[in-house]
C-alpha cells in the first residue's frame, strides 16, 4: 500500500556550520557509529583486516586509541557497506556485528562465505567477549549485508540478506537478542525477493519495537518496503511500500535504505536512493512519518549537479530528523558528505574538499550532539554538526 499523508512539520532550529573533522584511525574504512543519551560517540570500523573499535565521551573532541573488538585473521574486509555494525543499549552495553569467515577450508577461497558474528563489552569498550554467530543457518548470509539496533530495554537486533530458503535471490534473516548477548534467538525469515546487494535499514522505538528498511528485488522498479513489529521483533505484522514515485531501478544499486525512529517515537524518518530524475543518476530521497503515516518523499539535495548515494538518518534532541548522504557536487573524484535537516532542508558540506574522496556516512544523536562518521580519502572521520 502506498502511504499519502502530510509530512510533519518539526518547529526546531536551523542547520549548524560542522565543527572541524577529528581522524579517528588512519588507515581504516567502513565505519558504524552509535551513540548514548550523556554524550558519548562509539565507532566501529575495519582496520588491517580486523574489526576495531574507538569510543569519545566528549561529544567526539577526543577519542580512545583503536582496541581490536573482533579477530578477523586480518581477512575483514568490507565495500559497498558490508563492514561492521555497532548499536549500545540503554544499561550502555556495547554490540558490534560483522562479517568474518573462521573456517579454514573456506578462508583459502578467493572469495570465501563468510557468517555474521557478534562481540559484546559490558564495561565501555575496555574488553570485548568472544565472537559468537548470530545467523543460524551458517554459510547462507554470503553478501554479509547487514544492519544491528538495539532498544533501551536492552534487546537488540539484527537483520541480514538471507539465501537459506533459496536457491537464487535474497530473503530477509532477522534476529532477536537479549540478556547482554548472552541468548541469541532463533533466527525468522522475512520473505523476499530482496535487492541481491542492498542492504536492510533497521531502527528500534522506545518500546523495543523493531522496524526494517528494505528494497525489494525484481525485475522493474525495486520499491522501498518499511517492515513493522508490534510484538518486540517476533515478527513484522505490517508491511507497506514507501515510495509513491517510480524508483526506475530495475538492478541491484548496491545501497542501503535507512529508517530512523524519534526519541518519543512519534516520528518515523526513511530515505533511499533512487533514478527517478533518469537512468543512473542517483538522487536520495526522504520521508518523514508521524503515526506510521508518511508524506510524499522529496530530494535531499538542493544541488542543480551531482548525484547521492549511501543515506544516513538521525533525529537530534529536539526532534528534527537529519539525513546525512554521499554527493559528487564538486566532481566525482572529490565525492563528498553532505547533511540537510527537516526542517529548513538546507545542505551543509560535512567534509571539507582537502580530505579526499568521502563516503558511507553514519549519523548518530548524543543526547544533546549530532555527529557523523564518515570515510575520508583512506581514514575514519568524525565531525560533530549540531548543536
Amino acid at each position: 500500500m502506498i502511504l499519502r499523508l502530510m509530512v510533519v512539520l518539526v518547529l526546531a532550529a536551523p542547520a549548524a556550520a560542522p565543527k572541524e573533522p577529528t581522524v579517528i584511525s588512519p588507515g581504516a574504512m567502513q565505519p558504524h557509529l552509535a551513540a548514548t543519551d550523556d554524550g558519548s560517540f562509539h565507532a566501529a570500523f575495519i582496520k588491517e583486516g580486523n574489526i576495531f573499535y574507538s569510543g569519545s565521551s566528549d561529544l567526539g573532541k577526543t577519542w580512545s586509541a583503536p582496541l581490536l573488538a573482533l579477530d578477523g585473521r586480518g581477512k575483514a574486509t568490507g565495500g559497498m557497506q558490508r563492514g561492521p555494525r555497532i548499536a549500545v543499549d540503554g544499561k550502555k552495553t556495547i554490540y558490534i556485528t560483522a562479517p568474518v569467515c573462521f573456517d579454514d577450508a573456506e578462508a583459502t577461497k578467493k572469495y570465501p562465505v563468510r557468517d555474521l558474528y557478534m562481540v559484546v563489552s559490558t564495561d565501555g569498550g575496555k574488553t570485548f567477549s568472544k565472537p559468537v554467530e548470530i545467523n543460524d543457518a551458517p554459510k547462507k548470509a554470503p553478501e554479509s549485508l547487514h544492519w544491528l539496533a538495539a532498544a533501551p530495554n536492552g534487546d537488540v537486533f539484527a537483520v541480514w540478506l538471507d539465501l537459506r530458503n533459496r536457491e537464487k535471490g535474497q530473503d530477509l534473516g532477522y534476529v532477536k537478542i537479549s540478556e547482554q548477548g548472552k541468548k541469541i534467538g532463533k533466527n525468522g525469515i522475512l520473505p523476499g525477493p530482496i535487492c541481491e546487494c542492498c542492504a536492510p535499514g533497521l531502527a528500534v522505538d522506545a518500546k523495543g519495537n523493531p522496524m526494517v528498511l528494505y528494497r525489494e528485488g525484481g525485475k522493474t522498479n525495486r520499491s522501498i518496503f518499511l517492515g513493522v513489529s508490534t510484538n518486540g521483533g517476533a515478527s513484522f505484522s505490517r508491511i507497506n511500500r514507501i515510495n509513491s514515485g517510480d524508483t526506475k531501478i530495475d538492478a541491484c544499486p548496491m545501497d542501503a535504505p535507512q529508517v530512523a525512529i524519534s526519541r518519543d517515537g512519534k516520528a518515523t524518518a526513511v530515505a533511499w536512493m533512487d533514478f527517478r530524475a533518469g537512468s543512473n543518476v542517483r538522487h536520495v530521497q526522504w520521508s518523514l512519518a508521524s503515526g506510521g503515516k508518511f508524506g510524499p518523499e522529496a530530494s535531499a539535495s538542493d544541488a542543480d549537479k551531482g548525484g547521492q548515494g549511501h543515506p544516513s538518518l538521525a533525529f537530534d534532541s529536539q526532534g528534527v530528523a537529519w539525513c546525512a548522504w554521499e554527493d559528487t557536487r564538486r566532481g566525482l573524484n572529490a565525492q563528498g558528505i553532505f547533511a540537510a535537516d527537516s526542517k529548513t532542508k538546507k545542505n551543509i558540506a560535512v567534509s571539507g574538499e582537502n580530505e579526499g574522496r568521502c563516503g558511507y556516512p553514519t549519523l548518530a544523536s548524543a543526547g544533546g550532539a549530532l555527529g557523523v562518521i564518515y570515510e575520508a580519502g583512506g581514514n575514519v572521520a568524525f565531525r560533530l554538526i549540531a548543536p
